[in-house]
């Protein structure tokens, strides 16, 4: 029986092409409209260390990495040392014969194929071994490889006769797979897209996002995993009439985006926790002189250097309280790549409707995550745009800073009616320095109550019943593996539901209360040690929680949190005749 979707893993050491093999299998499986999701996990090491790459595809749209692993390609014997494990019962092992030996446990599923001979013979060199695997995986699955041929090409085109090559050992590992490998692994092939797709990554889904929101400033300084942010818009903003630079370090990058804010311009950065620590004191400036910004985090383990090209969910206390007294800021949570585009827009549009720094938390795991999405329609995400003086003050003089309903005050750009000066001391309306305490209350209760609406206005995105005895509240990333792992539950007989904010300060405390009423438990799964987000919920929210921590460097599957959940909820006994 064909089955509805399979996981494949990659693994072998850096410089072997796993992840290379890998982003083209999976490119090559979208264009064959398959949908898709990925994780990737490399060595800190600039050269050699192990790697590996999952790629989950299916019939239908993929929710999260999978449970199990249905065939894993093994490189080489360290491959199959790190990643035997995640074999599910009745999965495959595909091993190089010249360097893996596969223990007797997976006798009788396990087969060893010498990946280096056949490239060698079909395309003169054992560098295409890669190509090889690639080309093995798509004759399991019956997947075309033309265009996979089609995007080998175009990568390789510069490189005179590499690119043929690498095509001919593909071929060659598609043949031998589908002579000798026949009825391994069987995947229901997909129905005609009904809407145009595109496969991205969630770094590739920000600078798109960002783009579209109107971005003119980038500043960065390289970190991993948000590199490639810094990259692609350093390619494209050029183009666009924008500016992109590379400064020295990040507190650089984030003081000029904000002096590129104070002119006018939509501004961004990206960095990971290591930078977002740098910037601590310019947000408080930020929030302080109300300034939009835009700060994107891709976060990766900690503390200090840590696992830095793993995944975690560990700065999630620093993005909400990180800098020295009390400054107002947004922080957001995409869940998926496709969402990564629309909580970009979102995070630019709070930060200018609202003049503050808003945080936008990602991860490594969704950071590199390629997902097959549905090609955004770009005119049903609206933009926004900071409220400026209209210029017809008559005789009273601007007031930057002036005590409104709202709390937001028109913002002047220079060259234009109303000069003020941006200060981060505390002021008046006017922007002069005053330090009374009914002047101090005031302009606290103004930066801080302006952002009371986006308590209700946030995205949220709940499943399940209304009515359930589980719920399972998260953020960010964990979204996909939380909800089928709910709909594990319901299968078991556990009434479970999931509620997903995309704005996590300020937090939507009515509304998370409202979703928790009348459930038994609430379980709050998220990838760091203490959990921290389970904290805030109990302690603004008033809901006693329970923390599902990880911190392996891997995200969540579905059956870690089912699993998790049933240990402390059982399911109801059967009725018996």
């Amino acid at each position: 029986m064909a089955l509805p979707d399979i996981t494949l893993q990659l693994a072998g050491e850096s410089g072997e092409g796993v992840i290379s093999g890998g982003d083209i299998l999976t490119a090559g499986a979208a264009r064959g409209g398959y949908w898709g999701l990925t994780f990737r996990t490399y060595p800190a090491e600039i050269k050699g260390g192990p790697c590996m790459f999952q790629v989950r595809i299916g019939a239908d749209r993929i929710k999260s990495i999978g449970d199990h692993t249905d065939l894993l390609v093994c490189f080489n014997q360290e491959g199959f040392e790190l990643q035997h494990s995640t074999v599910g019962p009745e999965g495959i092992i595909i091993a190089d014969a010249e360097s893996c030996k596969v223990t007797e446990e997976f006798a009788g599923r396990s087969y060893e194929v010498a990946f280096s001979a056949i490239a060698e013979e079909a395309g003169g060199s054992r560098r295409g071994k890669n190509m090889v695997i690639v080309g093995m995986t798509c004759g399991l699955l019956d997947i075309d490889t033309e265009q996979i041929e089609n995007l080998i090409l175009k990568r390789y085109a510069h490189k005179g006769d590499v690119g043929e090559a690498n095509i001919n050992s593909l071929r060659a590992g598609a043949s031998y797979a589908r002579e000798n490998l026949p009825d391994v692994c069987n995947i229901q092939h997909p129905n005609e897209p009904e809407r145009e797709r595109i496969l991205l990554s969630g770094n590739q889904a920000i600078v798109a996002g960002a783009l579209h929101a109107g971005l003119t400033y980038y500043a960065g300084y390289p970190i991993t995993p948000a590199s490639d942010i810094l990259e692609s818009l350093a390619a494209r903003l050029p183009r666009m009439n924008g500016v992109a630079i590379q400064t020295e370090d990040e507190i650089a990058a984030l003081a000029s985006v904000l002096g590129a804010s104070f002119t006018g311009a939509k501004a961004m950065t990206a960095t990971s926790g290591p930078g977002l620590s740098l910037m601590a004191e310019l947000i408080g400036l930020a929030g302080t002189a109300e300034l939009p910004a835009v700060i994107i985090d891709a976060q990766r383990a900690g503390p200090s250097t840590g696992m830095p090209t793993k995944t975690e969910q560990s700065d999630l206390n620093q993005a909400v309280y990180g800098s020295h007294g009390e400054a107002p800021r947004v922080v957001i949570a995409p869940t998926t790549v496709d969402d990564c585009l629309v909580c970009t827009v979102e995070a630019f549009n709070a930060a200018e409707t609202y003049q503050v720094p808003v945080i936008l938390l990602s991860d490594q795991s969704l950071s590199h995550r390629l997902e097959t999405v549905d090609r955004p329609d770009l005119s049903t995400i609206p933009v926004e745009d900071r409220v400026k003086p209209n210029g017809d003050a008559g005789d009273k003089r601007y007031q930057r800073y002036e005590l409104t309903e709202s709390g937001v005050s028109p913002m002047a750009i220079p060259g234009s009616p109303g000069a003020y000066v941006s200060t981060g001391i505390e002021h008046d309306e006017l922007g002069h320095p005053g330090y009374t305490p009914e002047l101090h209350m005031a302009m606290q209760d103004k930066r801080f109550k302006k952002l009371d609406p986006l308590r209700e206005l946030g995205r949220v995105t709940v499943t399940g019943p209304e009515q359930a005895k589980v719920g399972i509240l998260g953020w960010g990333s964990t979204e996909g593996a939380a909800v089928e792992a709910a709909e594990i539950l319901r299968e078991r007989g556990i009434s479970a539901a999931t509620f997903y904010p995309r704005i996590l300060a300020p937090m939507p405390v009515r509304r998370i209360q409202e979703w928790a009423e009348g459930m038994e438990t609430v379980f709050v799964p998220e990838v760091n040690y203490t959990g921290q987000f389970a904290r805030m919920v109990r302690a603004d929210c008033g809901i006693d929680v329970i923390a599902q921590s990880q911190i392996t460097g891997y995200p969540f599957t579905a059956a870690d949190i089912a699993d998790f959940i049933q240990e402390r909820v059982p399911a109801p006994a059967k009725a018996t005749a």
